[in-house]
């Protein structure tokens, strides 16, 4: 019975024994790093690939395509000794001389072999006869869907050569037609070849965001690039900082990335070829794609539909740019900004007449090429309902002031046109227009009518300093009340500002105006006194500005000069309050999250606003 007891006890301490080995040689396997190795043939065309890994094992190659960029494909599987050997046609493939690959194996996320470089090989198939991909970068939230389109398939058919990732994406082809669809969080590559040369492939790059996620804003989506240029591309929404997640034109391609705070700095030496570079926020919550195709300088110029455009106050005039063939247009310079305000939108220039006068508008395209618009702003002479009328069309106020100004004539709605600025704040409900002092200084804005015209307003707006009139002449007539002597004469004395009507106290400072003494002169002759009105002291009541829209590098109005205000009152703000949020502002609104403990995006939105309204 001993000897049953023990022989039993034996087999079970074998058993465990080998299921211990067992588990440590799958342990052993799992982190085996892969070799690989590259040997030309002679033929200038073929690559014999020779390698080690986990038995049994996918292989992945991670190459760059000719004129394209970072491709992976599978190759094969290890043997059950986890090895394999595999003849690659550069040609077939697009490999790039002398760039670098590397393998993994077990998946996309599995061990990586070191990166050596590609054998320069003689012979490559033309760019027309390789598989082109309208995408080669996907961003979806799960559950939503998009099509790729392949090209340059000839009469042959796609199918899918491999899905490192099944679980985050399914990808389903239709003809031409890719269809992807996001099913969890995480990361995917699909490959798809062509059914009779099953080397001639493309890989899409596939990024799944929870479905509560928001994707990424760039100030430019689309960015061409020519040998030697480096654009910048800021980048707004996420939380935390950001990283690229996928460049496919890393490892020897076209495309250099680098990060620096919420800018994506992207360089180029190379002459041709594209990339999709994913963009993401640190914790993953957020991402987006910039989409970079490369051309060689051009020195085709820059022209327009129009060469000396004319703009109507308060009307929009379009103007076609034409230029070297996939550039990217940008507004590189307005001289007066006051007089018309020039924004973009693709090869279209969109020109809104501010004031009269003329700027100069300069537009470049990203082959370093530019070229210059001279705009002319003008009234509507032929308008409808004819002009509007002021009441006032020339006003002086001191800071802190406001005036009302009636606007009559023309027909309604009436609406201002006027240059964000520092001096003054118009504000119009219906035909009463009321013009706020800001800061010292002068400035002009219109105010027009529905059929067109517009009236002019000039502004000054002054400090706190004084008037001098000689004593007691409130009014400068007759004689002084105080001195008995001419006005004409001497001695002066100093009139607080809101004084020179001889009210009891200033409207504007509230300091108390100075009495009137009637002393007669020593003579025969009567004086009399001038009769002077007491008026009753204007109240100015003020409302507590609230931020209504979210804010961000870039925006401009009336509630980034009021974030400006209040940043610099509260001691974060040390700028000009132009209406601009630019760098200093942004750094100013990161300087006010961080003190009230909030995340340091530089935007404005809804728990900022709250603060800033509280």
């Amino acid at each position: 019975m001993k000897y049953i007891k023990s022989k039993k006890y034996v087999l079970f301490s074998l058993g465990m024994l080998a299921s211990f080995m067992l588990f440590f040689v799958s342990v052993a396997h799992a982190i085996i790093t892969p070799t690989l190795s590259v040997v030309p043939s002679n033929d200038g065309d073929t690559v014999q690939l020779n390698g080690t890994g986990d038995p049994n094992a996918t292989v992945l190659l991670f190459y760059t395509k000719l004129n394209v960029g970072q491709q992976i494909v599978s190759i094969g599987t290890t043997n059950s000794n986890g090895i394999f050997s595999i003849p690659i046609s550069s040609a077939s493939y697009g490999v790039a001389s002398s760039s670098t690959v590397y393998i993994t194996t077990s998946g996309i996320n599995g061990p990586q072999s070191p990166t050596i470089t590609w054998p320069s090989v003689s012979s490559y198939i033309s760019n027309s006869n390789m598989l082109s991909l309208s995408q080669t970068g996907l961003v979806l939230q799960i559950g939503q869907s998009a099509t790729v389109t392949a090209s340059n398939m000839g009469s042959s058919s796609l199918y899918l050569s491999s899905n490192s990732n099944p679980m985050i994406a399914s990808v389903n082809l239709g003809g031409s037609q890719i269809t992807v669809l996001g099913n969890s969080y995480g990361t995917t590559v699909a490959t798809v070849c062509l059914i009779n040369n099953s080397s001639n492939c493309g890989s899409i790059y596939i990024t799944v965001q929870n479905s509560s996620a928001s994707p990424l804003t760039f100030s430019q989506n689309s960015v061409s690039l020519y040998s030697g240029q480096s654009i910048s591309v800021s980048v707004s929404g996420g939380s935390g900082s950001y990283l690229v997640l996928n460049n496919a034109s890393q490892n020897g391609g076209v495309v250099q990335t680098s990060v620096s705070g919420s800018s994506i700095i992207l360089t180029t030496s190379s002459t041709t070829g594209s990339s999709s570079i994913t963009v993401c926020s640190t914790n993953m919550s957020s991402c987006g794609i910039i989409n970079v195709s490369i051309g060689s300088g051009s020195s085709s110029a820059v022209s327009f539909s129009q060469s000396n455009p004319t703009v109507v106050i308060g009307q929009t005039t379009n103007v076609s740019i034409y230029g070297p063939q996939s550039s990217l247009f940008y507004v590189s310079s307005n001289s007066n900004p006051g007089i018309v305000q020039a924004n973009l939108s693709g090869t279209t220039l969109s020109l809104l007449g501010i004031a009269n006068g003329s700027s100069v508008v300069n537009v470049c395209a990203s082959t370093s090429n530019c070229a210059s618009l001279n705009v002319t702003v003008n009234y509507n002479s032929s308008s409808t309902g004819g002009f509007p009328t002021l009441s006032q069309d020339n006003v002086s106020l001191a800071v802190g002031q406001t005036l009302s100004i009636t606007v009559s004539g023309g027909s309604m709605p009436y609406n201002i046109l006027s240059t964000v600025n520092n001096i003054f704040q118009p504000t119009l409900n219906v035909n009463m227009l009321t013009i706020y002092g800001l800061s010292a200084g002068s400035g002009a804005m219109n105010v027009c009518s529905n059929g067109g015209s517009c009236a002019t307003l000039s502004i000054t707006v002054g400090g706190t300093s004084s008037t001098s009139l000689p004593a007691g002449c409130y009014t400068n007539t007759g004689y002084s009340q105080t001195t008995g002597v001419p006005c004409s004469t001497t001695p002066t004395v100093t009139i607080p500002v809101g004084c020179t009507s001889a009210t009891m106290f200033s409207t504007i400072t509230g300091q108390s105006c100075p009495n009137y003494v009637y002393t007669p002169p020593v003579t025969t002759t009567v004086v009399s006194t001038p009769t002077t009105p007491v008026t009753t002291p204007t109240t100015t009541t003020t409302t507590t500005f609230k931020f209504t829209k979210p804010l961000k590098l870039g925006s401009t109005g009336a509630e980034v000069t009021e974030l400006q205000k209040k940043l610099k009152t509260l001691g974060f703000y040390s700028g000009k309050i132009d209406g601009g949020f630019g760098a200093t502002t942004e750094k100013a609104v990161k300087a006010f999250q961080k003190a009230h403990k909030l995340s340091q995006l530089g935007s404005v939105g809804p728990g900022t606003r709250a603060l800033l309204n509280k």
